[in-house]
């Protein structure tokens, strides 16, 4: 199977994955906007040809003719000198010079055949030199969608990695995983990631095998693979209860729920939040979280189609931060809940909602949201047929929207025709 290689240019300006926050929407929407935009999420990985492969693989000191850089050629075959290798790295710094004036001229093709003849005389000056290129080339490459470039460089990357051994050479395969991500080939990242924890661990190191394994779940969750995400903080999960380290048990498995929630795995999330709310009761420093994790249970559970248990959930998330004083929780929750009733067709119990939420957003000194309180109690106290509560209501709405200067013509125009029908 060919290769896959992110192409994160095809998400809208901003959506980049190291934007955490941004994951929630990436995962329900990224691949609807990239077909939107004519493309897939994903640039397959095509087989390079060998007139491009080859030549870049091979030793450049075996090349005939030599690269003009390396001439004149030695009588005998043998290792540049430090002195020739200070001058190349002197005529290279120079080519990264011209492929960047190159590509901000809009020469890209130009610019990337230079950037390509430079990246592979940088390997005569060590595997650092030739690292440091290809993950700053790779960088500006991965935003001009240069795919086959990308492959390219990542099968050097392959031949590098096939000479490293763990443990020795540690240091070194971290920085690749860097690079390999950088070029977009995350399976790659991620590969080594668990190869130096699965060293660690072998090596008695709980610490560093805790690190490269949350370095792994960050990796997965970044760039969009959620359940191996989800999979990867289980296991810290499960570390952090075997070291006894309830610090790290609950953040962990919040990012483990977070992560099924954007698989679309909504009632394994909803067990670990479960959980989450056990560990939160059970410590009074932690209770502000409840109310936003029930609040949360409660959106999964509406998700599955539970409105039942959706709405004792925003029920009880309600209850919980009014207690904490959380009033715009307590506020979305009432919202959400009354929602569920519309759909239910509770329509009293809907307006007993309505009322309840002007409560908590007169006591958060929040005209707009008291505004907007009036106006949907309103349209509740039409849909029961009580017009003389509707023109009350709104009455109070258009009060306040003179007061903030919006939707005055909104509740005009209700009140106008509420008077006149009732007329």
């Amino acid at each position: 199977m060919p290769r896959q290689f992110f192409a994160p240019h095809l998400l809208p300006p901003g959506f980049l994955p190291t934007q955490r926050r941004l994951r929630r929407l990436a995962g329900a929407f990224s691949l609807a906007i990239a077909l939107t935009l004519g493309a897939t999420p994903l640039a397959l990985a095509q087989a390079l040809r060998p007139e491009i492969r080859f030549p870049f693989l091979a030793d450049p000191l075996q090349d005939d003719p030599l690269d003009p850089l390396l001439l004149p050629r030695p009588p005998v075959p043998r290792p540049l000198s430090p002195l020739e290798l200070y001058a190349l790295e002197q005529e290279l710094d120079q080519l990264t010079l011209e492929a960047t004036a190159l590509d901000e001229s809009g020469e890209l093709e130009a610019a990337r055949l230079l950037w390509r003849r430079e990246i592979r005389l940088r390997r005569l000056l060590g595997i650092e030199a030739e690292l440091a290129a290809i993950g700053r080339v790779g960088q500006v490459l991965r935003d001009r969608n240069a795919t086959p470039d990308l492959q390219l460089y990542a099968l050097r990357l392959d031949e590098i990695r096939a000479d490293l051994a763990l443990p020795s050479d540690s240091d070194r395969l971290e920085g690749m995983a860097a690079t390999y991500e950088v070029l977009g080939d995350v399976d790659a990242a991620a590969e080594i990631r668990r190869d130096l924890a699965d060293a660690a661990l072998v090596d008695g190191n709980g610490a560093e095998h805790r690190r490269q394994l949350d370095a792994l779940a960050t990796l997965r969750a970044d760039w969009f693979y959620f359940p191996e995400a989800a999979q990867v903080y289980g296991e810290l999960v499960a570390m952090a209860q075997a070291n006894g380290d309830r610090d790290d048990e609950i953040r962990y498995l919040g990012l483990q729920a977070e992560n099924l929630e954007q698989a679309q795995e909504f009632a394994e999330a909803i067990a670990l939040q479960q959980r989450l709310l056990t560990l939160y009761q059970s410590d009074a420093s932690l209770w502000p979280q409840i109310a936003p994790l029930q609040q949360q249970v409660a959106n999964n559970y509406l998700t599955l189609g539970d409105l039942d248990t959706a709405a004792r959930q925003y029920q009880a998330a309600y209850t919980n931060a009014i207690e904490q004083q959380q009033l715009e929780i307590a506020a979305i929750a009432i919202g959400d809940l009354a929602e569920i009733y519309k759909t239910l067709g509770r329509w009293a119990d809907v307006g007993y909602l309505y009322e309840q939420l002007l409560v908590v957003e007169r006591q958060a000194h929040s005209a707009f949201g008291m505004m907007t309180a009036y106006d949907q109690l309103g349209q509740v106290h039409e849909q029961l047929g009580a017009t003389p509560m509707a023109l009350a209501a709104y009455r109070e709405g258009l009060v306040l929207a003179r007061v903030l200067g919006t939707r005055q013509d909104y509740f005009e125009a209700q009140i106008a025709r509420l008077t006149e029908e009732a007329s």
